[in-house]
């Protein structure tokens, strides 16, 4: 048996945002997986990237799950759908509690601090106060970070994966390019459908980003599936009709634009200062085919933490890798769960065979 529960929750009085905006309410829904030993020492916390859920053991069913690394039977994990999202956590689909209407296009602007401090706020009503591992990938990979500076005294491990400090003009590029793509259909953002349809087709220019050559040349090449109609264009447009099925247009705006805001450095001086702040163990790990997030990048970036270090992912599935090649992922990290005794120590490691640093 998983033992996977989904629950919610709504955090004590209303959130101020980085911003100075505020949200009256905050409701979380979020699944664990698991119990809470009886010293609280094995609580893990995962965190989705852009479109995902709480339901890690769907997008994640490689690594969450018995007999998997993050195995229910031995730790007690928490995934939040995170603030700002549309599977039952506040975001823009959420009703505004002053208003009795759904806040759509009227939901403040939100950075990944604000969400970070939001689920940390969750972890205190769950009065789970000592975080074995936070782990995730892209926008959960920044959560992370942004969570574990803000109280560092709680974590003994973090797992950023495909982040670094700061979303680069590289990155804000072809976000501001999909974000256009959607209110190009509709600038008023008061036509849901229309957005949805923009959507659609952010979606497909997104997912160029997020894989590889490599992989679209080894899976599609120049095949056509009628004359004249590639392959490719069909796996996009399925793409573009999955997310439109099942995802809001309105926290697709909403989460793109605070990825773009994301910036680990503001308002704490140098990067170098406040990565200095983190003594928990950071296993960074980038990915060799990512066009977003460079390997050399991340690995600079991890060098700057007093208990960092950086691994690769060898995969051909771009800065999707970490939700596809799973089985290499968990060799990456098995570790930081295996140095359990250990927190804070740097342990003499062994390079997975398969894997290079």
């Amino acid at each position: 048996m998983l033992n996977a529960k989904l629950s919610s929750l709504r955090l004590d009085g209303p959130f101020t945002l980085q911003n100075g905006a505020v949200l009256p309410e905050v409701k979380f829904a979020f699944h664990t997986y698991g119990e809470l030993n009886a010293s609280g020492t094995n609580a893990i916390v995962v965190l989705h990237a852009l479109t995902g859920s709480s339901a890690a053991h769907e997008w994640w069913s490689g690594l969450v799950g018995e007999n998997r690394l993050l195995d229910p039977r031995k730790y007690f994990i928490i995934a939040p759908n995170l603030l700002g999202s549309c599977y039952g956590t506040t975001g823009p689909e959420s009703v505004n509690p002053q208003t009795d209407q759904p806040y759509l296009a009227s939901f403040p602007e939100i950075t990944v601090r604000d969400i970070a401090r939001a689920t940390l706020g969750l972890l205190d009503k769950l009065e789970v106060n000592e975080i074995r591992l936070a782990i995730g990938g892209s926008l959960g990979g920044m959560v992370v970070l942004e969570m574990a500076l803000l109280a560092p005294e709680r974590f003994h491990a973090i797992a950023p994966i495909a982040v670094s400090e700061s979303h680069s003009a590289w990155r804000v590029a072809f976000s501001s390019y999909i974000r256009k793509a959607i209110t190009a259909f509709d600038p008023t953002l008061d036509d849901r459908n229309k957005l949805i349809q923009g959507m659609n087709l952010a979606r497909q220019i997104a997912m160029v980003s997020y894989r590889s050559s490599a992989e679209f040349e080894e899976r599609f090449g120049r095949r056509e599936t009628r004359p004249g109609y590639f392959e490719v264009e069909s796996y996009l447009e399925h793409q573009g009709e999955k997310l439109a099925a099942r995802f809001s247009p309105y926290s697709y705006l909403t989460l793109t634009r605070a990825m773009e805001l994301y910036d680990l450095a503001n308002g704490r001086g140098a990067l170098r200062e406040a990565a200095a702040s983190l003594h928990a163990k950071a296993l960074f790990i980038g990915i060799s085919s990512d066009i977003l997030y460079g390997a050399d990048e991340i690995k600079e970036f991890a060098s700057l933490f007093p208990h960092g270090r950086y691994r690769t992912l060898h995969a051909i599935h771009g800065h999707d890798s970490f939700l596809v090649d799973t089985e290499a992922l968990a060799k990456l990290l098995a570790p930081l769960l295996e140095e359990w005794e250990t927190p804070l120590a740097l342990q003499h490691e062994t390079t997975p065979e398969g894997v290079t640093a």
